[in-house]
């Protein structure tokens, strides 16, 4: 049996105050093409479809428009579809009892991860689990046990206490899966697949994903370890988590870091007696991701008869300016060459303005709080302009408690 797993689509993302969407649209003509392929059974999207929790009315339209192609083209493909933390589950999984019947299941609910779908004559049962916030699964009290002792929180219903560690939550979420699996193999199904999006202990991040500090949200993957193959989602770099886990990655690269980075699908295929075959598709970009190096003048006038800039001129362009003098307004002078440059960095000229500036003296854009990235976090999850006066004072409030060396 072979199906394809993709996940990080990111629909509606803004880089660097530029719509992508023209190049996920790009992107998503390939994984359609690539389907349209009769031998594929079904499709695996693990999390984070959309950019945002609200995403914009043109993101969830090119989603739906990709659907019905592949649905159109493809009727008997089973697409397998579950929230990343990036998305809104509840937004994601509107109508899915009335897509179920057209092949199209969301699993929004990880309460629901247990009930798995079927493809391919019920040879492979599909288990497809959400990204795990806080408190999204409860764990049975055993005899004697407080109420909260589980968690450290509030009990929920009566006998259960919700589950605030990632830790305990995928404990929690693979006994109750490998409970499933186990009775799925029962009633004759061959394989068992997990989807999942979470942070698997050990795997390389990249710049673009949204990754807390430390360790807390890594996961130890060894529990799932039954499953014949887990398709994850959460990181960016295409990588393998476990024996038979993989991330596909994003299938565009979203930040200048990954630029170098080969992005692709997964196909996988499962054969009897054998481990999962595993086997990258790449993704041709519409436009690749470049970052360069040199003076304001080498761009601007001295590089013509350069080919790696010459290449660049149709890629998203990086430049990292040389030199300690400041150039005033630099991308609109460098776009009259490269249309498509986002970025100008000029570390090494900010740098001598620090050193030179009188004491206490603040670089413009150079210096930022906390706080200023806790309201880009919520302009980065309910779009540009967005501010929560309640938010952001209690945020503070928490931050001051830290620093008085409060509770975490």
């Amino acid at each position: 049996m072979k199906f394809l797993h993709t996940a990080d689509l990111h629909l509606g993302k803004v880089f660097h105050e530029h719509s992508l969407l023209e190049d996920q649209r790009h992107m998503l003509r390939q994984l359609a093409e690539i389907l349209s392929e009769p031998s594929w059974e079904a499709l695996l999207i693990a999390g984070d479809v959309y950019d945002r929790s609200i995403p914009s009315p043109e993101a969830v339209s090119l989603f739906s428009g990709f659907l019905g192609q592949l649905k159109f083209q493809r009727p008997d493909l089973e697409i397998l579809i579950l929230p990343g933390n990036h998305d809104s589950a509840v937004r994601l999984g509107f109508g899915k009892e009335l897509f179920s019947a057209l092949g199209i299941h969301f699993v929004t609910d990880p309460n629901d991860a247990v009930k798995p779908v079927t493809v391919g004559g019920g040879q492979c049962s599909f288990f497809l689990l959400p990204f795990l916030h806080p408190g999204s699964l409860s764990a049975r009290l055993t005899a004697g046990e407080p109420a909260g002792a589980a968690s450290g929180a509030a009990s929920g219903p009566e006998g259960e206490t919700p589950l605030r560690s990632q830790a305990k939550l995928a404990a929690e979420a693979a006994a109750r899966l490998e409970a499933a699996r186990l009775e799925a193999l029962a009633a004759g199904s061959r394989w068992a697949v997990l989807g999942a999006h979470l942070f698997a202990g050990g795997g390389q991040s990249s710049e673009s994903e949204r990754i807390f500090l430390g360790s807390a949200e890594q996961v130890d993957l060894s529990p799932f370890a039954g499953f014949d193959y887990t398709g994850l989602g959460h990181l960016h770099r295409r990588q393998q988590a476990g024996e038979r886990a993989w991330y596909s990655g994003s299938p565009l690269a979203y930040s200048f870091g990954e630029g170098a980075q080969e992005k692709s699908f997964l196909q996988v295929e499962l054969s009897a007696g054998r481990e999962a075959a595993v086997t990258p598709l790449p993704v041709r970009p519409l436009r690749k991701l470049v970052s360069l190096t040199g003076s304001f003048s080498y761009f601007y006038r001295e590089s013509v008869g350069d080919p790696a800039v010459g290449e660049a001129e149709e890629a998203y362009l990086e430049v990292t300016l040389t030199g300690t003098d400041l150039t005033a307004n630099p991308l609109p002078l460098l776009r009259q060459r490269f249309p498509w440059i986002l970025s100008v960095r000029q570390n090494e000229a900010f740098a001598a303005l620090r050193r030179e500036a009188p004491p206490g003296t603040v670089i413009s854009g150079e210096r930022r709080t906390l706080a200023d990235d806790f309201r880009d976090f919520l302009a980065g999850i309910y779009g540009e302009g967005f501010t929560d006066d309640e938010k952001t004072g209690l945020f503070r409030e928490l931050l001051e408690e830290v620093r008085a060396g409060g509770p975490p």
